[in-house]
């Protein structure tokens, strides 16, 4: 149903931009985005202004690439596009992008929740993917062993911060649960990524990862945790259990019942 949503809300907008209300091209393509995930922006600003916006498969206009998320980076002046990068797979939800300081924007993205039982032989859940774009290529494309993927989040020193979920089942014919989460740390090296860390959080679905400032140490990123619920980047991960993971990847737990 929220898929259907999505989908009556993205004819809407098409209608309105085929009706010419939505002008220029570059803020028609900007009205055209939707909520690729709930609670999520879509938009981030590099250091010099620049505004990169993702388009979800379903606010997409039709054509060839309807089905498959977009990266816009726009003027912030004119709002006309300086360069797009469109995902090659359908069908994946894309993250709010962050932007380094090199220009480098991160998303991530995940299966889009609509598969069935994991006994059904037709039932394929595809993995979550960290994706590094600048100027409108791809860097490089960084494969989780999860479908569900928080947005990223960046250090000082421009390590990327990702939480990731699996799910199984409760019992053999649902509901949906997640399984185990994990808390990755990867390091951007130009054509690859090298992982840093990765810090097993147990059977919780739990939150994007958030970078902060601590007494005794240069950073510490924080995840929120609960035993049950959604998933990463959610909007489902506060309560329950707070992770404190220090700038040498060491990892608290705080329990908040």
């Amino acid at each position: 149903m929220g898929f259907d949503l999505l989908k009556r809300t993205g004819w809407f907008a098409l209608l309105l931009g085929l009706s010419g209300l939505m002008t220029p091209r570059a803020v028609w393509a900007q009205g055209m985005m939707g909520r690729p995930v709930m609670g999520e922006e879509t938009t981030a600003i590099g250091s010099d202004g620049t505004l990169y916006v993702v388009a979800s498969p379903a606010q997409r206009q039709m054509g060839p690439e309807f089905g498959r998320v977009a990266l816009f980076a726009l003027d912030p002046v004119t709002f006309r596009v300086r360069w797009r990068y469109v995902l090659e797979d359908e069908d994946f939800i894309a993250s709010r992008p962050v932007v380094g300081a090199d220009g480098t924007v991160y998303l991530t993205v995940s299966e889009m929740m609509e598969f069935g039982s994991p006994f059904d032989p037709s039932t394929r859940v595809r993995n979550a993917r960290l994706l590094a774009v600048r100027e409108g290529a791809l860097k490089w494309g960084y494969d989780f062993d999860a479908p569900f993927a928080s947005h990223p989040a960046l250090g000082p020193d421009g390590t990327v911060f990702v939480t990731t979920s699996t799910v199984g089942l409760m019992g053999p014919s649902g509901p949906w649960t997640f399984s185990r989460s994990s808390f990755f740390a990867l390091e951007d090296r130009g054509t690859s990524a090298t992982v840093r860390a990765r810090l097993d959080l147990g059977p919780y679905a739990v939150s994007a990862p958030v970078v902060g400032p601590h007494p005794t140490s240069p950073w510490v990123v924080y995840v929120t945790g609960e035993g049950g619920g959604m998933g990463p980047g959610m909007g489902m991960g506060s309560g329950t259990v707070l992770f404190v993971i220090s700038s040498d990847f060491r990892l608290a737990r705080v329990s908040l019942r």
